[in-house]
């Protein structure tokens, strides 16, 4: 697609810094893309000289002039004062054939009410409701308050690519991090509450006094992870491998660590009011005197093991 000239002209810089964001980072805030395949993406850009829109589509992740469309037309049509209909961008960008646009315009047109283009193509699941709201957001500003910043999620991976392992302090809420690894990271005093690390690697990794209420770590490789005083309220660890992590005076109130591996994990001092744990553990699980259970829970009855305070984590 052609963009006049005239047109890119009366972009400010901050309008250009704000708008010429990574290809990743914008597939990722998409919907068109997830972080392992951005991860994977980045890791073999290394050994040939493809962008990384090219590795994608080789994927058949997305189509070829879908990452030209955003990584050549975006900016501009977003920075345009004059808007088309949102049918408009769709086809653009590869992600409407015209045999699907002319079949939701037919349901359109036999409805009995009015209903919006885009609600009839969530409806036939021709895209994904973020992949909807993105267009909604950058094009006419209509903007989904509780997104998650997905340019962060992309600076992480990139860097993290480049060697880089120092993210203390980092805010990503609701972050879709599913199945990524993030080895020997640290992670300390960020904010990830409600992020979704489902299958990911975090081995070594430090994440002392972090937020991660209502995080999902299902499956997650967690070995040797330090959550010293992490905040883990209503977390789900359930079948985490969490060997010889560190929970000490961590706040695990509600979260769920039913059969989570737990091979000499230490918890003393942390807060385990109704968490929900196995009804038998038949290797070395450390809490201490300061460890919180609910009332009537022994420990030692599951198999846990009682850990002088010299001796513990």
């Amino acid at each position: 697609m052609e963009i006049d000239l005239a047109q890119k002209e009366l972009i400010t810089p901050k309008e250009s810094d704000r708008l010429n964001k990574p290809l990743g980072s914008i597939l990722l805030e998409a919907g068109l893309v997830s972080a392992i395949q951005i991860e994977i993406a980045l890791q073999q850009q290394k050994d040939n000289y493809l962008r990384i829109g090219e590795i994608f589509a080789s994927h058949d992740w997305i189509k070829q002039e879908t990452a030209d469309f955003f990584a050549e037309d975006w900016s501009f049509l977003v920075a345009q004062r004059q808007k088309k209909p949102l049918v408009y961008y769709f086809k653009r960008s590869g992600l409407l054939s015209e045999q699907q646009i002319q079949q939701i315009l037919a349901i359109k047109k036999n409805k009995p009410k009015k209903v919006r283009f885009h609600h009839l193509v969530l409806e036939k699941g021709y895209l994904k409701a973020e992949t909807v709201e993105f267009f909604l957001a950058h094009i006419f500003n209509i903007y989904n308050e509780h997104k998650c910043s997905f340019s962060g999620i992309y600076d992480i991976l990139k860097s993290y690519n480049d060697g880089l392992k120092d993210f203390t302090q980092i805010e990503l809420i609701k972050a879709p991090l599913m199945g990524i690894s993030l080895k020997e990271v640290q992670l300390n005093g960020s904010n990830l509450m409600d992020s979704n690390f489902q299958g990911c690697n975090l081995s070594d990794s430090s994440l002392i006094q972090v937020n991660l209420a209502s995080a999902n770590f299902v499956k997650s490789i967690l070995s040797r992870v330090n959550f010293e005083r992490a905040y883990l309220v209503g977390a789900n660890l359930q079948e985490a491998h969490l060997e010889k992590a560190n929970f000490k005076s961590a706040n695990l109130k509600d979260a769920d660590l039913r059969d989570a591996y737990l091979f000499k994990t230490c918890f003393a001092g942390a807060d385990l009011r109704g968490a929900k744990l196995s009804s038998r553990y038949d290797y070395e699980v450390y809490y201490d005197l300061d460890t919180v259970f609910d009332y009537g829970f022994d420990p030692m009855s599951v198999g846990w093991k009682m850990r002088e305070y010299q001796y513990s984590c």
